[in-house]
């Protein structure tokens, strides 16, 4: 069947939709899962070396993880482009636009790691204990090296996952992961004449799996035949500021509400610093499994922009309305199986990343109230992700400014370090502030989805 065959405007049955949503969100919900892998093996391997080391990448995430997803988040402003193109039966656009993700990406790569090399500084002001600034920075030097990598390969995966092709993305994330278990084995632990190298190696593995990938993905691009009728590769050309401008004018909105999401989770690691390694490490333990978890409704959110994109552009805004609520159905669905994996299994699951009993207690306890959110952050994430089909990407960015930030942030910060409403509670309560912020992001995103159809 060919890909770019004009759309029917009449909408498919139920069952079809959700079959036509699955196919692209599995691949992509299996790229996202090893993608989060890495994270999970970085800190399953390096948990064995003690709660400070835990600490310390926990503390450099926090940093370099909310600036890898504002550039994601930046760069899947392609997609919605390449969607509406194919559903209008003009692929011809896609190659010579989508080619300009390559120059945006390198900007914001370089930019942010500009930012990364203020670290030390941003940890000093979150009173971190000076005993962890040295591995910290071990850890980020490796992650400085492979960050130019993510705005390439982010680029090719945009435009690959816009055309619906989402399962080279898949195989070539699960190569990453091994790429990134073999090189951390062998640079945390050593092996032969290769010294252990800790901290520092968990970063430079990272790195290294980050440039595989761009290699992988790149020759797949350049040798399938699929990509003939868009050619990525075949329109290099300097930098278009009218291209890049209209990108940036949909990415940026998204990027800065991911951003937002990211950074309300790993700021709380910077707040909740002063308070121990104890207390950082099981905020890393329940941050990690809900990340993973996370991978799920955001894959789902992913196929739901190109299908929305793709409705839009065929038959109009009621198809794309149709499609909208159909997978955000199947994405609160899928919520209830993650929230039962983080209340019923939350011994079995801290036990996997440490044996030190202080920091299990406190995971479980984490691990439950993140249970509580995972319908609110379904449904909130799978509306960013029609909306992101629609190209309304504008009003998402002040909504999760004010959900997150305001609302969870505040709240969180409230409880868990001040007497004003309780005792303060510890890092628990910015876990309270992250279940009020989401269900108030998926309220306010479900009044802007009904709003915008009943304009249309």
């Amino acid at each position: 069947m060919q890909i770019f065959a004009k759309k029917t405007f009449d909408a498919p049955h139920v069952l079809k939709e959700i079959k036509h949503l699955m196919v692209i969100a599995l691949p992509i919900m299996g790229a996202q899962l090893a993608q989060s892998g890495m994270g999970v093996v970085d800190t399953l391997m390096v948990g064995r070396l003690g709660a400070d080391h835990l600490a310390a990448v926990a503390l450099g995430t926090s940093i370099w993880m909310p600036l890898f997803l504002f550039l994601s988040g930046v760069l899947l402003g392609i997609t919605p482009f390449i969607a509406q193109w194919l559903g209008a039966d003009t692929p011809s656009k896609v190659g010579p636009f989508a080619f300009q993700g390559f120059w945006l990406g390198l900007a914001i790569s370089l930019i942010s790691i500009v930012a990364m090399l203020f670290h030390t500084s941003i940890l000093q002001l979150m009173s971190v204990p000076e005993h962890l600034l040295p591995l910290t920075s071990d850890y980020m030097l490796g992650i400085m090296i492979g960050f130019p990598a993510l705005g390439f390969y982010q680029t090719m995966r945009s435009y690959t996952e816009g055309l619906g092709f989402t399962r080279p993305v898949l195989i070539i994330s699960v190569g990453m992961l091994l790429f990134n278990l073999m090189a951390n084995w062998i640079l945390i632990y050593g092996m032969g004449p290769i010294p252990a190298l800790g901290v520092m190696g968990c970063g430079f593995a990272t790195a290294i799996a980050m440039w595989s990938s761009v290699l992988m993905l790149w020759l797949y691009i350049r040798l399938n035949h699929r990509y003939n009728e868009t050619r990525l590769l075949d329109y290099p050309s300097m930098p278009r500021w009218g291209e890049i401008k209209k990108m940036s004018v949909v990415g940026i909105p998204i990027g800065v509400a991911i951003f937002f999401e990211v950074g309300l989770f790993t700021t709380i690691a910077l707040f909740i610093a002063r308070l121990g390694s104890t207390q950082i490490a099981a905020h890393q333990i329940a941050l990690n499994v809900t990340s993973v978890t996370f991978m799920v409704p955001l894959s789902l959110a992913m196929a739901l922009t190109v299908r929305v994109g793709n409705s839009v552009g065929a038959g109009g805004y009621q198809y794309g309305k149709y499609v909208s609520i159909i997978g955000a159905g199947c994405t609160v669905v899928a919520s209830f199986f993650t929230a039962g994996i983080m209340y019923f299994l939350p011994e079995v699951i801290a036990e996997l990343y440490t044996d030190q009993a202080e920091v299990v207690a406190l995971a479980v306890t984490l691990l439950h109230l993140a249970a509580v959110f995972q319908i609110s952050d379904a449904l909130q994430v799978a509306l960013s992700g029609a909306l992101r089909g629609y190209k309304d990407t504008q009003i998402i960015m002040p909504i999760t400014l004010f959900s997150y930030w305001i609302v969870g942030m505040g709240l969180g910060y409230v409880l868990s370090l001040t007497d004003l409403i309780v005792p303060a509670m510890g890092v628990a309560g910015f876990w309270y502030g992250l279940i009020a912020g989401l269900s108030m992001a998926a309220v306010l995103l479900g009044w802007r989805f009904f709003a915008i159809n009943r304009l249309a």
